[in-house]
């Protein structure tokens, strides 16, 4: 009985090494890109001040195409240009269809990023109008494709993270923004996690 115990253990291990050890196989992303260029993006929104949404706008674009490279993408710019320039204050399915008129877009991508839960991590002196410094802070990401043909959602990503972040300026009344000149080093970690993650439907993975 013993023997065969160990029988039985050494075939599952190895059955358990060969299939750990087989060949990966890539699966491709599950938005195909092409099928909806040339694609529209708008500037993310975003509830702090500073350059934080320019900086997230122009790394989302970099992971979603990592692995779909020459990908027709226009940059339309902040959502309330875009909506001015086609008379319009608010975005919807009627909007959208106009959007794709003006910029010969076959798709638009919007998206917001929402900074909650702001913590300095330095005391702030009573008489300052505003100093830098590090926080942490709560971040969630959501971003939407649509479909300019009717204005339907096609594709919705989001992520959500907690971490610490720099060059975080502190203001009277509670009110703070992010303006960093090298943002990469200030919150380059906070934007890569959100939008890697946010935007894996685009990328190709590996499965054994």
């Amino acid at each position: 009985m013993y023997k065969n115990n160990l029988l039985i253990l050494f075939t599952i291990s190895l059955v358990l090494l060969v299939l750990g050890c087989g060949p990966r196989i890539m699966v491709p992303p599950a938005i195909d890109l092409t099928a909806y260029e040339p694609v529209g993006i708008i500037n993310f929104a975003c509830n702090a001040e500073g350059k934080l949404d320019r900086y997230i706008t122009q790394r989302f674009i970099e992971e979603m195409t990592k692995d779909q490279k020459l990908i027709k993408i226009i940059e339309l710019g902040k959502e309330e240009d875009v909506l001015k320039a086609v008379n319009r204050v608010t975005l919807g399915p009627d909007v959208v269809k106009e959007i794709a008129q003006k910029y010969n877009v076959k798709s638009v991508i919007t998206g917001e990023l929402n900074i909650s839960g702001v913590r300095p991590k330095i005391n702030i002196v009573p008489g300052l109008h505003g100093i830098g410094a590090e926080a942490e802070v709560e971040a969630t990401l959501v971003a939407h494709m649509l479909e300019t043909i009717d204005g339907a959602t096609i594709w919705t990503g989001s992520s959500r993270s907690k971490r610490t972040v720099g060059n975080v300026s502190f203001w009277s009344g509670g009110h703070f923004s992010f303006d960093a000149e090298d943002p990469e080093a200030s919150y380059g970690d906070l934007a890569q996690e959100l939008i890697h993650n946010a935007t894996k439907d685009f990328r190709v993975t590996w499965h054994r």
